[in-house]
Protein backbone atom coordinates (compact mmCIF):
# COMPACT_ATOMS: atom_id res chain seq x y z
CA UNK A 1 0.00 0.00 0.00
CA UNK A 2 1.08 3.46 -0.45
CA UNK A 3 0.97 7.16 1.21
CA UNK A 4 -1.37 9.51 -0.25
CA UNK A 5 1.79 11.03 -1.61
CA UNK A 6 3.40 7.77 -3.70
CA UNK A 7 -0.51 7.17 -4.23
CA UNK A 8 -1.02 10.57 -6.41
CA UNK A 9 2.19 10.15 -7.97
CA UNK A 10 1.59 7.42 -9.71
CA UNK A 11 -2.04 5.75 -8.84
CA UNK A 12 -4.87 8.09 -10.17
CA UNK A 13 -3.80 6.64 -13.66
CA UNK A 14 -4.28 3.14 -12.88
CA UNK A 15 -6.81 0.09 -11.26
CA UNK A 16 -3.38 -2.08 -10.01
CA UNK A 17 -3.06 -0.02 -7.39
CA UNK A 18 -5.40 0.88 -4.87
CA UNK A 19 -5.76 3.49 -1.80
CA UNK A 20 -4.23 2.29 0.92
CA UNK A 21 -6.08 2.45 4.36
CA UNK A 22 -4.76 5.71 5.44
CA UNK A 23 -6.03 7.42 2.70
CA UNK A 24 -9.54 5.59 2.53
CA UNK A 25 -9.98 6.77 6.06
CA UNK A 26 -8.74 10.73 5.25
CA UNK A 27 -11.11 10.36 1.85
CA UNK A 28 -14.07 9.16 4.20
CA UNK A 29 -13.95 11.93 7.20
CA UNK A 30 -13.02 15.02 4.76
CA UNK A 31 -9.15 15.82 5.77
CA UNK A 32 -8.08 15.70 1.64
CA UNK A 33 -7.42 18.54 -0.55
CA UNK A 34 -9.94 18.93 -3.12
CA UNK A 35 -7.36 18.06 -6.20
CA UNK A 36 -7.04 15.17 -3.72
CA UNK A 37 -10.40 14.26 -3.19
CA UNK A 38 -10.93 14.77 -7.24
CA UNK A 39 -8.27 12.34 -8.04
CA UNK A 40 -9.40 9.77 -5.45
CA UNK A 41 -12.91 10.27 -7.28
CA UNK A 42 -11.64 10.28 -11.00
CA UNK A 43 -10.02 6.34 -9.25
CA UNK A 44 -13.07 5.55 -7.68
CA UNK A 45 -14.84 5.60 -11.17
CA UNK A 46 -12.82 2.65 -12.48
CA UNK A 47 -11.97 0.83 -9.28
CA UNK A 48 -14.54 -1.36 -8.17
CA UNK A 49 -12.38 -2.66 -4.95
CA UNK A 50 -11.65 0.70 -3.67
CA UNK A 51 -15.17 1.92 -4.43
CA UNK A 52 -16.16 -1.26 -1.42
CA UNK A 53 -13.21 0.64 0.96
CA UNK A 54 -14.43 3.53 0.63
CA UNK A 55 -17.91 2.61 1.51
CA UNK A 56 -17.16 0.21 4.16
CA UNK A 57 -14.96 3.43 5.83
CA UNK A 58 -17.88 5.75 4.97
CA UNK A 59 -20.05 3.55 7.25
CA UNK A 60 -17.38 3.32 10.30
CA UNK A 61 -17.06 6.90 10.00
CA UNK A 62 -20.79 7.55 10.39
CA UNK A 63 -20.84 4.61 12.95
CA UNK A 64 -18.32 6.51 14.98
CA UNK A 65 -20.12 10.22 14.65
CA UNK A 66 -23.54 8.32 15.67
CA UNK A 67 -21.52 7.00 18.50
CA UNK A 68 -20.27 10.34 19.72
CA UNK A 69 -23.04 12.48 19.25
CA UNK A 70 -25.02 9.17 21.66
CA UNK A 71 -22.52 9.72 24.00
CA UNK A 72 -22.61 13.78 24.27
CA UNK A 73 -26.44 13.50 24.71
CA UNK A 74 -26.15 11.41 27.29
CA UNK A 75 -23.87 13.31 29.03
CA UNK A 76 -26.18 16.40 28.57
CA UNK A 77 -28.79 13.94 29.86
CA UNK A 78 -26.45 12.80 33.11
CA UNK A 79 -25.49 16.85 33.69
CA UNK A 80 -29.31 17.78 33.95
CA UNK A 81 -30.44 15.10 36.01
CA UNK A 82 -27.57 15.99 38.59
CA UNK A 83 -27.91 19.80 38.30
CA UNK A 84 -31.92 19.18 39.02
CA UNK A 85 -31.27 17.09 42.10
CA UNK A 86 -28.80 19.48 43.16
CA UNK A 87 -31.11 22.32 42.76
CA UNK A 88 -34.09 20.75 44.06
Amino acid sequence: MASTAQWLSGMARTVDQHLDEETTENYSVGNLSARTVAQIEKHLLICQPCRQSVAASDAYVASMRQAAANLRKAERKAKRKVERRAGG
